[in-house]
């Protein structure tokens, strides 16, 4: 069984470090509503919903428990916009946007070269050609 809608906005309001008080606030609701919400003893409607998504910078989807991978939420706006953009790309663009992110991975382990030497050379030799 999966996790409830209140257990989902606690989730993602701690991920967003956001308090109950700052996230009520943000949505224009009372504290006291939020902590309803929250222990499950009160349903938002689609306005809240929408409201708390937003204010989590997730999609109600992922608030609703629809989206898989749902905590591979972006953490601030330029990887939200970074998402956004992968999201419309497709095909050859897609795979080499994901071809670009595995290089980086490689790359950035290569600040300590004795622990992947030999990514570190392949690297090195690249950018010196």
């Amino acid at each position: 069984m999966g996790a409830t809608l209140g257990q989902r906005i606690i989730y993602y309001r701690k991920k967003a470090c956001l308090s109950r008080k700052r996230l009520a606030g943000l949505i224009g609701i009372s504290y006291d509503v939020l902590y309803r919400y929250e222990k499950d003893s009160r349903e938002p409607n689609v306005v809240i919903l929408m409201s708390l998504a937003k204010a989590l910078n997730i999609t109600s989807d992922a608030l609703l428990g629809l989206e898989p991978h749902a905590d591979l939420i972006a953490q601030n706006s330029d990887e939200a916009t970074l998402l956004r953009t992968f999201r419309n790309f497709n095909g050859l663009w897609r795979d080499k946007v994901l071809n670009l992110n595995l290089w980086l991975s490689e790359m950035s382990r290569c600040n300590n070269p004795t622990e992947h030497p030999s990514i570190c050379a392949k690297s090195k030799a690249k950018t010196q050609n």
